[in-house]
C-alpha cells in the first residue's frame, strides 16, 4: 500500500519511516521537523554528526517521535548504502526518502576546476542516485514508498556562472522522471521539487522576499497527502517578484 493512501486532507504519516539527507539545517531540517510533526519517525542525516544529533534531540522533545541521527556524506557511495541499510536495520522499514543534501560551486565554465565540478556532481547527482537506488530496492520489497528529490529551478534553466550546479540538477530531473516511471509497477512514487531562491545558509540570503525552508517542507507534506491516483513528478516553487 502506498504511504500516502488516505482520505485527501488527512494525515497518515504516523509511524512511517523517513530519511532526510542534509537534514540538519535549512530546507532539510524544516522537512525533518514537518515529517515528525505529522507522526513520522525520522532519520536525520548529514556530514555534521553534532548537528544531526541536535536536530534529532529537538524532534524527540517537540514531537515525541523516533529521531535517528546518522552521519553520512552522500558524495560517497559507501556512505549512501550504509545510511539506507542502517535506517532499515534500526527502524524496520523505509517509507519516505527525501534527497535534500546539496552543494553549490559557481563560476563560469571556463574557470571551473574539475575538482569543483566533480564535487557538485558527486553530492547533488551521484548522491541522489546512490540513495534512491538503495531506497527503491527496499520499497520494492514493501510494495510502496515515496522518493522526493529536492532539485531547483536551476534544473529547468541555466545561467551564466551556474553551469556546474545546473548540470547536476538537470541530471536529478532525469533521474526523477525515470524513477517515477519505473516506480509505477511497484507503487513507488517519485517527485522533484524545484524551488527558486530559498533563504538558507547555503544560499546566504534571508528575509520575507525569499522562499522559506518551511514552504518546501509544506510542499513535501502536500505530495505525501495526495491520493494514490495522483502521480505528480515535478513541482516548481517560484518566487514572487523574481524574473
Amino acid at each position: 500500500m502506498l504511504i500516502c493512501a488516505h482520505t485527501v486532507g488527512s494525515t497518515t504519516l504516523t509511524n512511517k519511516v523517513a530519511i532526510v539527507t542534509g537534514g540538519n539545517r535549512g530546507i532539510g531540517e524544516a522537512i525533518a521537523q514537518a515529517l515528525a510533526r505529522e507522526g513520522a519517525n525520522v532519520v536525520v542525516s548529514g556530514r555534521r554528526r553534532k548537528e544531526n544529533e541536535r536536530v534529532a534531540v529537538e524532534i524527540k522533545k517537540k514531537f515525541g517521535r523516533e529521531a535517528l541521527p546518522i552521519q553520512a556524506d552522500v558524495s560517497q557511495e559507501a556512505d549512501c548504502e550504509r545510511l539506507i541499510a542502517e535506517a532499515i536495520s534500526r527502524l524496520g522499514r523505509l517509507d519516505i526518502l527525501v534527497n535534500n543534501a546539496g552543494f553549490y560551486a559557481g563560476g563560469v565554465i571556463a574557470d571551473t576546476s574539475s575538482e569543483d565540478f566533480d564535487r557538485v556532481l558527486k553530492t547533488n547527482l551521484y548522491g541522489t542516485f546512490w540513495c534512491a537506488r538503495a531506497a527503491f530496492r527496499q520499497m520494492q520489497k514493501q510494495r510502496g514508498g515515496f522518493i522526493i528529490n529536492i532539485s531547483s529551478v536551476a534544473g529547468k534553466e541555466s545561467w551564466r556562472e551556474g553551469g556546474p550546479y545546473s548540470a547536476s540538477k538537470f541530471g536529478v530531473m532525469a533521474l526523477t522522471q525515470a524513477l517515477a516511471d519505473e516506480g509505477k509497477l511497484h507503487d513507488i512514487k517519485c517527485c522533484a521539487i524545484c524551488p527558486a531562491m530559498v533563504a538558507t545558509p547555503m544560499t546566504g540570503v534571508s528575509g520575507p522576499d525569499y522562499i522559506q525552508p518551511e514552504d518546501i517542507a509544506e510542499t513535501v507534506l502536500y505530495l505525501l497527502r495526495l491520493s494514490p491516483a495522483a502521480w505528480v513528478t515535478e513541482i516548481v516553487v517560484s518566487r514572487k517578484g523574481a524574473e
